[in-house]
């Protein structure tokens, strides 16, 4: 009979245990999709710069701020806890005593005298009305039936510190804040762990009515609260022993936590680079909620009030905006991100982010040009024929320098300081543009993609959109040793960025030929002068671009370390008026790097660019680029590589002990279109019709008020030249430049001097 007794005792508990674990299954397993919901939602993202100076608290969609704080201070937790549900430990989401309580003063009074709602059954209700998105839901005996089976599911699910973290890092405040960190900001303008016990009791007192108790309108009301709330802890043996100090605060201390109240002005920098962070952060789901850029918050302000200046000063010049960006060289880490002049300007679409948006960057491209020539056989002491030319067959290209000069023999290295267009476009002639297209590609040029071949030639002088970031970005493979390296936001390891994220694009050498090139004052006189918005006290280089009719302007400059860029402008379109290059930007380019190399907050100090490896300096002609001869009056130094042929100089000859130019064929056109010292040695070339080319198409006869074709036939070895012109015959005398009846159709054109002879067709369209 014992044992029968015994075994039903063992059923019954066996059944109930069973009963007991597929309740806790249910509660731990089943579906809660409003917790998923929750548990997903974003918070507010806290951005510090490279030293920790705040920089934004986004907001969420509907102006909320909502942070999230992983650690809690001990005491903030005690508080509120102690304020909301003391016995939040000691149950499993539902207060039986407290419900009871309520209950038992409901019937004897007819009203709700004190509620019954613990920590983890208003969490509940908070994940509630998070899926309900109104947050006004109404309670009734229904609603509060199934907030407390939530709080039961909560409890079988998560530990208590991870519902009480949940509960205060969402508890709503009012005045668009949520949580105990915000609503720290919002009201004393602090972090929460820098509150004094009685702020903390104030805050703690808010949640119950946020509009009656809060300090910044209510102070008595909250004060009164608060202190109610203490008198209530201090008398709690256990509290008052684990927080000596916060059971000892007295009404001198609620008064000055309430007057210590003002509301929190959120910070609002670097708003562009923020934007783009933020929208990169959705697209990926990431739930980072504290965020440190590499950002140096006083460059940012500097650059900031250097671009917003200048444009103020220049807006009757249709000057409404300009953008700046400047990386360190040696990691890649953004430290100044400008978008606008001003972010809030709507006239001058201020919104638009001017580092990221596509503009013509005019000749601030052609570093890139040059040195990917150097890669391909071009040598230093090169000299470039800078004399009218034309390309193209259909579609005619005649470049033109930005003075509408042409200048004959010019040196490499000054083509590249001086930024002459016709020696960039020959070039990219010589290169090709799909090549070059290529190249551009790789140093993370993307925009030219499609565009590029739309440019043509014209991509030469930057007539391809490009980005600024793209423009300084790649710009810093100069000073970096032809090394390209993505930028990052983020503060990276100094250590290991170049052989882990960086690969080579140019030779070192390469790339320390063209630093010389672009620090050298003296090969940029011929196209700028003295430039004094070139000039530093420690060694730099700089490029500018204009594009056409300057609605844009553009300067890039780099020292060792960083690499800074500016543009300027409108993002409307308009012509740039009374401007005519980019000496503005340029003075700003340069100011940033004195402030970052001089500054009294940084002052670090600028490093030599390194000399190339496998060259050497030797003297060359400054006209001719080959060794000096007796009759070379000008010499400069210049990189020459062992294995380079080594010419002396045939261009000058002592002529009855004075020296004489001699200038070979091809510059017949601009030796010709003045008086010029000199001769040409028109033999020096093989008969050529450089004017017009085989195949070129005339469109009608009045194209551009032009009634007759001119030719220009260069080379040969006699001084006569026998022409041909469809049927008809004739000869003319040097220099071979004549003109021709526009015939409509097919042209031929046949020339002849001594052995050599050259023929092309051209056609004229009716």
């Amino acid at each position: 009979m014992i044992a029968k007794r015994r075994i039903k005792i063992i059923v019954v508990l066996f059944a109930f245990c069973s009963l007991l674990f597929c309740v806790w299954l249910l509660l731990r397993f089943s579906p809660y999709p409003e917790l998923a919901e929750f548990q997903s939602r974003p918070y507010s993202v806290r951005y510090y710069d490279r030293y920790g100076m705040l920089l934004q608290i986004t907001p969420l969609e509907d102006g909320l701020r909502r942070e999230k704080s992983l650690e809690i201070p001990a005491h903030v937790k005690d508080i509120f806890v102690f304020a909301e549900d003391k016995r939040f430990y000691f149950h499993s989401g539902i207060d039986v005593f407290a419900l009871f309580r309520a209950l038992t003063q409901y019937i004897s009074t007819g009203r709700v005298v004190s509620g019954a709602s613990t920590i983890t059954m208003q969490l509940a209700r908070i994940i509630s009305d998070n899926a309900d998105s109104s947050g006004n839901r109404r309670q009734t005996t229904g609603s509060k039936i199934i907030e407390m089976f939530n709080a039961l599911r909560l409890e079988a699910r998560f530990s208590k510190d991870e519902i009480l973290e949940m509960y205060l890092n969402s508890l709503p405040f009012g005045f668009s804040s949520e949580g105990i960190t915000s609503a720290s900001r919002a009201f004393f303008s602090s972090d929460i762990s820098m509150l004094s016990g009685a702020q903390l009791f104030c805050l703690a007192v808010i949640p119950r009515r946020p509009n009656l108790y809060n300090p910044l309108d209510n102070p008595v009301n909250c004060a009164a609260a608060a202190a109610e709330l203490h008198f209530r802890f201090a008398d709690n043996r256990t509290l008052a022993n684990k927080w000596p100090l916060f059971a000892q605060i007295d009404e001198r201390d609620f008064e000055f936590a309430i007057s210590s109240a003002r509301r929190f002005r959120y910070p609002f920098e670097a708003p562009h680079l923020i934007r783009l962070i933020n929208g990169q952060q959705r697209q990926s789901g990431s739930q980072e909620t504290e965020i440190h850029l590499s950002l140096d918050l006083m460059l940012q302000h500097y650059l900031e009030n250097e671009i917003a200046g200048n444009v103020a000063i220049l807006y009757s010049s249709r000057i409404t905006n300009g953008s700046g960006f400047v990386i360190n060289n040696e990691t890649g880490e953004i430290l100044a991100w400008v978008g606008s002049a001003d972010f809030f300007n709507e006239n001058a679409a201020g919104q638009i982010d001017g580092v990221l948006a596509l503009n013509q960057p005019g000749s601030s491209m052609k570093p890139f040009l040059y040195a990917m020539a150097l890669e391909n056989g071009f040598m230093p002491s090169d000299v470039i024929a800078d004399i009218p030319v034309t390309y193209g067959v259909t579609e005619v290209y005649f470049p033109q320098n930005f003075n509408n000069r042409f200048n004959g023999p010019v040196l490499f290295r000054s083509s590249l300081a001086s930024s002459l267009n016709i020696p960039a476009v020959y070039l990219l002639y010589r290169l090709s543009v799909r090549n070059y297209t290529e190249h551009l590609l790789k140093l993370g040029f993307h925009s030219v993609e499609k565009s590029a071949q739309d440019a043509g030639l014209g991509l030469a002088l930057g007539n391809a959109p490009v980005s600024l970031l793209e423009l300084v970005r790649g710009f810093s493979v100069f000073p970096r040793d032809g090394i390209f390296l993505p930028v990052t936001y983020q503060i990276a390891d100094n250590n290991q960025l170049l052989t882990d994220r960086g690969h080579q694009i140019y030779s070192a050498d390469t790339a320390r030929i063209i630093c010389s090139f672009l620090s050298d004052a003296d090969a940029r006189v011929m196209a700028f002068g003295a430039g004094r918005n070139f000039r530093t006290s420690f060694p730099s280089i700089f490029k500018t671009g204009t594009a056409n009719q300057f609605q844009d302007i553009v300067a890039l400059g780099a020292s060792k370390k960083y690499s800074a860029g500016v543009w300027m402008g409108n993002f409307t379109g308009e012509t740039v008026l009374n401007k005519t290059g980019s000496s503005l930007p340029a003075a700003i380019v340069r100011n940033t790097l004195n402030a970052l190399h001089t500054g009294m907050w940084l002052n670090d100090p600028a490093l030599d660019f390194p000399e190339p490896v496998n060259w050497q300096l030797k003297q060359i002609c400054a006209v001719s680029g080959m060794e000096p001869g007796q009759g070379c009056l000008s010499v400069i130094n210049e990189y020459i590589h062992p294995d380079e042929d080594s010419n002396v100089c045939t261009w000058h000859i002592i002529v009855s002990g004075r020296s004489e130019t001699i200038y070979p064929a091809e510059y017949q056109a601009w030796f010709n279109a003045v008086v010029r010292q000199g001769s040409l040695d028109f033999g020096s070339r093989p008969l050529e019709i450089i004017n017009p080319r085989d195949r070129f198409v005339y469109l009608s006869n009045h194209n551009f008020g032009m009634y007759e074709i001119p030719v220009e036939v260069i080379g040969g070895q006699d001084d006569v030249l026998y022409v041909t012109h469809n049927d008809r015959t004739f000869s003319t005398e040097r220099p071979f430049v004549f003109f021709l009846p526009r015939l409509p159709g097919i042209n031929m054109l046949h020339v002849q001097n001594g052995y050599e002879e050259a023929m092309i067709t051209f056609t004229v369209e009716r």
